[in-house]
């Protein structure tokens, strides 16, 4: 979890927190990895106030999702907010790879509970016409709210699967599926609302 953003160590009473996550989609790495660097698959579909943006540090730079650019993720609860690193495109016999770095201050819930500090997905080929998607996030977490935490991460991420897949079946043409919310707007109420019963709970 090394960084120059954040702090390298968790702070006192919190603890490393990694997540990881893979699905197997049945399309081919291309459309997927196309979907997953489409800056308008994050900021499409937000549920106001929440909203994600793309900036680049320099005047007329490229946005979007090139190294260097600025992203932040943003809302009643939560601050997302860092700088996209290496990204490298899949190729035959290579790993797509794609890492964001969070700035120290970024929080969910509250920064006395989680500080996410690094995003980064891989894309593999998998079976002809599929793909393999994984995802780590790791966070500093207040240690009794990690399991909470956990369940969050759960929820989210199961859903960002599930609107992956339909959605690039919708982009190439092979579903006939109506138009669904986004991922971030689509999971971001319920892994809220997981955490927060949970870390209720377990204060109880």
């Amino acid at each position: 979890m090394a960084s120059d953003l954040a702090p390298n160590a968790a702070p006192p009473g919190f603890q490393v927190h990694i997540y990881r996550h893979a699905w197997t989609v049945p399309h081919d790495r291309g459309a997927v990895w196309a979907w997953l660097n489409d800056p308008a698959t994050f900021t499409d579909g937000q549920v106001p106030p929440y909203r994600v943006e793309f900036v680049s540090p320099y005047q007329n730079g490229p946005t979007g999702f090139a190294p260097g650019v600025l992203n932040v993720h943003h809302g009643p609860g939560i601050l997302f907010a860092g700088v996209l690193g290496e990204i490298t495109p899949p190729a035959p016999g290579r790993t797509a790879y794609r890492d964001l770095r969070y700035f120290y201050g970024s929080y969910a819930l509250s920064v006395r509970l989680a500080r996410p500090t690094r995003l980064q997905f891989w894309a593999d080929d998998a079976a002809p016409g599929s793909t393999r998607v994984m995802l780590q996030l790791d966070a500093f977490v207040a240690r009794w709210f990690a399991p909470a935490w956990s369940l969050g991460q759960r929820a989210f991420w199961t859903g960002f699967g599930g609107t992956l897949t339909k959605q690039v079946a919708r982009r190439s043409g092979t579903s006939s599926a109506p138009s669904l919310v986004h991922p971030a707007a689509l999971a971001l109420g319920a892994t809220l609302g997981v955490a927060a019963l949970a870390a209720r709970r377990s204060r109880t």
